[in-house]
């Protein structure tokens, strides 16, 4: 049986300095945690169309991706 590839934690820093934990898994897509909203996580194809065409009312506007080292 074939071992699945890891998950990659990164972090989501937001333009108000505020991060959010997110991971991407295998296949590429992508699962932010928004500790604002109870429960609710942003899921995404990439980080790439994470932060794609957002408008500057939305938290991610301005946002950029930091992996782990």
């Amino acid at each position: 049986m074939a071992v699945p590839s890891p998950v990659t934690p990164f972090i989501v820093r937001l333009a108000d300095g505020r991060t959010w934990s997110g991971a991407e898994f295998p296949g590429g897509f992508v699962c932010v945690h928004t500790p604002d909203e109870y429960g609710a996580c942003i899921i995404a194809t990439s980080t790439e169309h994470l932060l794609a065409d957002r408008t500057p009312e939305d938290p991610l506007h301005g946002a950029r991706i930091e992996h782990y080292e």
